[in-house]
């Protein structure tokens, strides 16, 4: 049975590369545990309750410090870049009828 646990992690560890966010992961850890522990018994209650429960808990206790190991300061880019800064017009700016102009230039 631990070569079904083994091929579930690494379904887990594929969606996880082929997804955003980083919450497949966890699962993919607790199949990883889930594997070791059908080595000692055949039982697939007691090995899905590990799966379960080795899941969650990583999913409960590490999240946090990944998510503040990996929010750091973004560096803005393209047109992010410039908001808020200060610019100077070269060039006549004509505006078409109906949208809305700024005299803040």
């Amino acid at each position: 049975m631990w070569q079904v646990w083994l091929i579930i992690s690494g379904i887990f560890f594929v969606m996880e590369i082929m997804t955003i966010g980083f919450l497949v992961f966890w699962f993919a850890l607790g199949a990883l545990l889930t594997a070791i522990v059908s080595l000692f018994t055949d039982n697939i209650i007691i090995q899905t309750t590990v799966f379960v429960i080795s899941s969650t808990v990583l999913m409960f206790l590490t999240k946090p410090l990944v998510k503040k190991l990996s929010c750091k300061d973004k560096v803005q880019t393209n047109a992010y870049s410039v908001i808020g800064k200060r610019g100077t017009v070269t060039r006549e700016i004509n505006v078409k009828k109906g949208l809305r102009t700024s005299k803040n230039w």
